[in-house]
């Protein structure tokens, strides 16, 4: 970090926690927080059909359910260290919690979808601190050379929630009703609410002044630009005069909240200046990147195995829950690795491994077995789970215990505009690559094509000229999907390999430096860090 930062009193975090129960617990909450708040990005995503049913609204108006949550957990992610501050962090962690609940319970009491989408920004803007939060509290609570094992079990959390999601929320939809996906979280929060009441140490909270401008430009930016991902696809981006304002808009704001963070220092709603770190800075992006990876495996998935390769749900589901506990193996030995490996090497062995998996997956055809599909996701998430808790780790290391949840929230604020634009990317190629890849093979296939015609001699099928023409359709349209999951799978192999060169920007030796005091200055330079023996 810059050798010269003021920090207005923050509330000082609790020095680490021995091995014992309380830890135990307390390590158990965040994973349990992390896990409520995650899951509830996908949990309805399986279910907005029978909700745009039940409620009138179409395919396009009840995505708003989903976006308007984004939207507004994004806004909150950013401003979690200012929250913490004037609230206390435990103070802070059970509202967020009891605002999730009481907002859940609201939506699944919801008649109409203007009420269902206000009520769903609201659950957003409480699920946002959840996720930041409970890594500052998992990072306070232990030594920093044990983080990146604790770590790595919170990532199972936050990474296992996006997952899960789909899993449960088409379960509780198909078999009870669609209320469920909200109603689920009111046990779920009661037992996180009584975790944290009873374990989690309490911070005091400071008098600080809220930068009330910064932070409307900071939300006119992040909902502009979710917006516009969102709806870019639908809108068919650039040619819409409504997706260029908003893109411009969310631009205007981010150079405003940028400036006003430069000027007002830690006087600003976010505090910019821990960006000049560059550790930390390299880690916020190195987790957009393999988080977005992570976002492309889920989305590709269950569109190949069902439309590109004709596959029932059922076998697909397997197939991806598998990948689910090739992650967690991958996120349980980073934290055994690290233990005598350097930075890196781990980086470098993620990279090869998230590469190595998308290169199989490009190669997956009509005639690939459950093994060969099962071996490529596997390497991706565990690839992706083995670098995660050490970037998360790793991107504390400069950073004093008063700067952590400021931290956190930056950290995961940055991931998750990486997730967006990973998951915008992923659907713009996939939408207009299959429509290039229909162009350019299917132009000349007609009625009257001579190999068309031996094509369909060779199946043995007495056919109408229509009927032909209509199962011709069907194949190519499969292949046609199949094509351009598989061409977006070669991308990725081809740019995770390429992201290994990146390994010469982190540090080889396997301690990471004690951290500096944030308000550093001639007297306290030469004072010990206060978690120091």
């Amino acid at each position: 970090m810059p050798a010269d930062i003021t920090q207005p009193e923050r509330p000082a975090a609790a020095g680490p926690l021995p091995p014992g129960f309380q830890r135990t617990v307390i390590i158990a909450s965040t994973l349990f927080v992390a896990l409520l708040a995650t899951i509830d990005l996908t949990i309805v995503a399986v279910a907005l059909p029978y909700m745009a049913g039940n409620l009138n609204a179409t395919p396009d108006e009840i995505t708003w359910v989903v976006t308007m949550f984004a939207v507004a957990q994004a806004i909150t992610i950013g401003i979690t260290g200012h929250l913490s501050r004037l609230l206390g962090r435990k103070v802070l962690v059970l509202t967020a919690i009891g605002g999730f609940v009481l907002s859940s319970v609201a939506c699944g009491l919801s008649n109409d979808l203007d009420m269902i989408v206000a009520f769903r920004f609201v659950q957003g803007l409480f699920a946002g601190p959840l996720i930041p939060v409970s890594q500052a509290i998992l990072i306070d609570a232990v030594e920093e050379r044990e983080r990146t094992r604790v770590l790595s079990f919170w990532v199972i959390g936050v990474m296992g929630g996006p997952a899960i999601g789909p899993l449960l929320g088409g379960f509780l939809a198909q078999n009870l009703d669609w209320r469920w996906n909200f109603w689920v979280n009111i046990p779920v929060g009661a037992l996180a609410l009584l975790l944290v009441w009873a374990f989690v140490r309490k911070t005091p909270h400071t008098r600080v002044r809220t930068d009330w401008i910064g932070l409307a430009f900071l939300a006119l930016f992040m909902a502009s630009l979710q917006i516009a991902l969102n709806e870019g696809d639908t809108l068919d981006w650039f040619s819409s005069r409504t997706i260029v304002f908003l893109l411009l808009l969310s631009c205007v704001a981010l150079i405003i909240v940028v400036a006003r963070g430069l000027l007002l220092g830690p006087r600003h709603i976010i505090d910019l200046r821990l960006f000049g770190d560059f550790r930390f800075t390299a880690c916020c992006l190195m987790l957009g990147v393999f988080g977005s990876s992570f976002l492309a495996l889920l989305i590709l998935s269950p569109q190949l195995f069902v439309d590109g390769l004709g596959w029932p749900s059922s076998s697909a589901g397997l197939v991806i829950g598998v990948y689910g506990l090739g992650g967690v193996v991958g996120s349980l030995l980073a934290g055994l690795f690290s233990r005598f490996a350097s930075m890196r090497v781990t980086f470098f062995i993620a990279c090869v491994l998230v590469s190595s998996g998308w290169y199989l997956f490009s190669r997956l055809d009509a005639d690939t077995g459950m093994g060969q599909a099962l071996l490529s996701g596997v390497l991706v998430e565990a690839g992706i789970m083995f670098i995660f808790p050490l970037l998360a780790a790793r991107a504390f290391a400069n950073l004093p215990p008063q700067a952590h949840d400021e931290g956190a929230g930056l950290l995961n604020l940055v991931k998750t505009l990486g997730f967006a634009f990973g998951t915008t990317a992923v659907g713009t190629f996939l939408y207009q690559g299959h429509l290039a890849n229909w162009n350019r093979y299917v132009g000349n296939v007609s009625s009257g094509n001579p190999a068309l015609e031996r094509y369909l001699d060779a199946l043995g099928a007495d056919l109408t000229d229509g009927i032909k023409m209509t199962y011709v359709a069907r194949v190519l349209e499969q292949q046609m999907r199949l094509l351009t999951i598989t061409q977006l799978a070669e991308m990725l192999a081809v740019g995770f390999a390429a992201l290994t060169v990146f390994v010469v920007f982190f540090g080889s030796a396997r301690q990471t430096p004690e951290p500096r005091p944030i308000n550093a200055g001639p007297a306290s330079a030469a004072r010990p860090h206060p978690a120091q023996p």
